[in-house]
Order: structure tokens, then C-alpha cells, then sequence
């Protein structure tokens, strides 16, 4: 299992709601992902999910999985930091 830190951390903030995610690792990612995305329809969505996964079980660097959240939180339209 990789949990490699991403450095730098990845803030995501819902502007709706206010709330704010500091994500650090592939795990925490998934987590996010998995239990507080807003919108888990769009391409960028399934895509992060699944290179996350990947990256988890070494089938995927890291950093892939990186720019994949990064994708997935500017199709939902979350403010990055």
C-alpha cells in the first residue's frame, strides 16, 4: 500500500458548505472521494477514484493520483490551496 506524502499538501474547500480538506497522501484522497465529494458524476470523478486505487495497490505512482484529485476537485468546482 502506498501513502506516499504529497508535497505539497492539497487543500480543497466546498464553497457551498465552507468546509476544508487538507489531504496529504493517496489514502486520504480516497477517503475524501469516497465519503465527501460533492459531485461523484463527472469523468474527472471516476477517473481519480480509480488512479487512486491504482496507486494504493503500486499500480500507479503517486503523483499520478496527485494530478487526478487535483482534476477531480476543479470539475467539482472546489477552490484548491
Amino acid at each position: 500500500m502506498n501513502t506516499t506524502a504529497w508535497k505539497p499538501a492539497i487543500t480543497v474547500e466546498d464553497s457551498e458548505t465552507g468546509t476544508r480538506r487538507t489531504v496529504r497522501t493517496v489514502r486520504q484522497a480516497q477517503t475524501v472521494l469516497h465519503r465527501n465529494w460533492p459531485d461523484t458524476s463527472g469523468s474527472r470523478y471516476r477517473l481519480a477514484e480509480t488512479t487512486c486505487e491504482d496507486a494504493l495497490h503500486g499500480e500507479a505512482a503517486p503523483d499520478d493520483a496527485r494530478k487526478a484529485f487535483i482534476a477531480a476537485a476543479i470539475e467539482a468546482h472546489l477552490h484548491l490551496s
